[in-house]
């Protein structure tokens, strides 16, 4: 449990300083380029997470959020997804459940102030190694999904003409 802890504290101190986002490590975050609008892209998602069997939970309007306390940014948006056969898997086990800040899976969409729409979210293959063998496999078939959800997207948007 002490090792498992740990591996949590070296998470949670990478990402607060970023020191997995530079160039020479492996990506902690895994960033796609849609080819369509922000509009087409999170139609797009949300049509493919339904036909994946996955749930979204929530979605944050980080834009509209900070608009409302005096701050403009571009839009953002943060899908909490769900699926159930993997949230179940963890969550019957109280030694899994130290994942659950991570849960639900977030993926975020968002527009640059250059107008580039990025699909965005954890990469699973690089936290994954953390944890038991058992918890790694369920992230990681989880993570399979949501990427397969990702690329049906894309290849969704540049069929559109």
């Amino acid at each position: 449990m002490h090792k498992k802890m740990a591996c949590l504290g070296v998470l949670v101190y990478v990402l607060g300083t970023g020191a997995l986002l530079s160039h020479a490590q492996p990506q902690m975050f895994l960033q796609t380029q849609s080819p369509k609008s922000l509009p087409d892209t999170v139609k797009a998602f949300k049509e493919e997470v339904a036909a994946g069997g996955w749930s979204i939970l929530n979605v944050t309007n980080m834009a509209g959020v900070l608009s409302e306390k005096g701050y403009t940014i571009s839009p953002v948006l943060m899908f909490d997804l769900c699926s159930g056969k993997f949230s179940a898997q963890i969550l019957t086990k109280d030694e899994h459940r130290l994942v659950t800040p991570l849960m639900p899976c977030r993926v975020s969409i968002y527009q640059t102030a250059q107008g580039i729409v990025i699909i965005a979210r954890l990469n699973a293959k690089r936290v994954a190694p953390m944890f038991s063998p058992e918890l790694a496999e369920i992230m990681l078939k989880s993570s399979s999904e949501g990427e397969v959800i990702i690329e049906k997207t894309i290849s969704r948007l540049s069929k559109v003409k």
